[in-house]
């Protein structure tokens, strides 16, 4: 952040501690959600009958989830970026590997192997749609695990379904061609190409390039549609994604952090608040409330090009506004910031049969829909908090 933003230093990386606490709460949230309004993946999904007004509420949260999810995703794989360059020179390319396997590569196995197949098995043995109704969950748990052996496309299926944990499948992934990259450039032929200094693009060329990443998403989208994870990883949002990862590469390499001004700040602030503003009334009048959100998932028609550019152009703009109010406002962290934020990946890791058990709980008692997931949400984010604080950080 250049010095006319701000007048005192202050520690510069403890905002990327509570964006990540962020992530993991968003991430929660965006579950517990689904679970009561039914359009999404996950788990467990309660049959419910909506009244108007929880209908507009539930639809509005859609709404809004499904422009700013993708942004602040994006926004992950950003930071990711950002610390993966400072990371493999101080360990080198062994260590950072092995680092990485480590903290990335175990959970995704542990979630495979035994979280995943235990909560199918368990809800269908409760008698949960559409677990109870598979042929595969009728025996015995040991019948199931046997049953995704039986053929090379069900092994595939089966060590691909990392459910919430494709994010980091696709980040192990964006490693691995960042470390290609390194050894490429070690080359002397390489690096004079590379330069000394940047400045971030002007606003108008930010812009443009939102605007040609939403056309590339769009027909990404056409053949693969962002509701679909074909191998486990969001191919219709995997652009956008590769894009922020670079972008955090460069920023930790030439300190855009630091550059970026008010003047940035104000811009993307007008341009996000128009893009939103503009995409729903063109919802509402082309569309409708009661419409039917897939069309917008991908595919041949103007609904999905819409889309395609409202959420890289949110992505873009999220870089220019979250970031530096983090910076400014949240670069700073009390006792109780301090120990959610140590513990927000632990959080991410365990969130999903946590939730699913909270909800459960809760599948009996009478109440509205919006009452359960305010009382859900929070419930799961503090019994998560504790059994990473207290459990997970000591063993992983």
């Amino acid at each position: 952040m250049n010095t006319e933003s701000t007048a005192v230093k202050k520690p510069r990386f403890l905002f990327l501690d509570n964006i990540k606490l962020l992530f993991a709460i968003l991430v929660i949230f965006n579950h517990a959600r689904v679970t009561y309004e039914g359009s999404g993946w996950w788990y467990y999904i309660e049959e419910n009958t909506l009244d108007l007004f929880s209908t507009i509420f539930f639809q509005t949260l859609a709404s809004l989830g499904g422009i700013f999810q993708a942004s602040l995703l994006g926004l992950f794989f950003l930071l990711a970026g950002f610390l993966t360059p400072k990371s493999y020179d101080r360990k080198g390319v062994t260590a950072f590997w092995k680092e990485r396997l480590t903290r990335l590569g175990i959970p995704i196995l542990l979630y495979i192997m035994l979280i995943n197949p235990i909560l199918f098995y368990i809800l269908a043995e409760l008698g949960i749609q559409p677990w109870n109704t598979n042929p595969n969950l009728q025996g015995s748990l040991l019948d199931f695990y046997l049953s995704q052996f039986q053929s090379l496309e069900r092994v595939l299926d089966f060590l691909t379904d990392t459910g919430p944990m494709w994010f980091l499948s696709v980040l192990l992934i964006f490693t691995f061609v960042y470390t290609l990259w390194r050894q490429i450039t070690k080359s002397d032929s390489f690096r004079k190409y590379i330069p000394k200094e940047l400045s971030i693009p002007r606003n108008i060329y930010l812009l443009l390039l939102a605007i040609i990443l939403g056309c590339v998403a769009f027909l990404v989208r056409l053949i693969s549609p962002i509701d679909r994870f074909p191998l486990g990883i969001p191919f219709g949002y995997l652009i956008q994604y590769l894009m922020m990862f670079v972008v955090g590469v460069i920023t930790a390499r030439y300190d855009w952090f630091e550059k970026i001004s008010k003047d940035h700040i104000k811009v993307w602030s007008s341009i996000m608040i128009a893009t939103v503003v503009l995409f729903f009334t063109y919802f509402l009048i082309f569309l409708g409330i009661d419409a039917d959100y897939s069309v917008v998932f991908g595919g041949p028609n103007l609904h999905a090009l819409v889309f395609a550019l409202v959420d890289n152009i949110m992505c873009m703009g999220m870089i220019f506004v979250l970031i530096p109010i983090f910076y400014l406002k949240f670069n700073n962290q009390g006792i109780l910031l301090q120990n959610l934020s140590a513990s927000s990946f632990h959080m991410y890791l365990v969130h999903a049969p946590i939730l699913v058990a909270i909800s459960l709980v809760f599948a009996s008692i009478p109440l509205f829909p919006i009452v359960k997931l305010t009382l859900v949400f929070p419930l799961t984010v503090l019994i998560c908090y504790l059994a990473s604080h207290y459990i997970l950080r000591k063993i992983l």
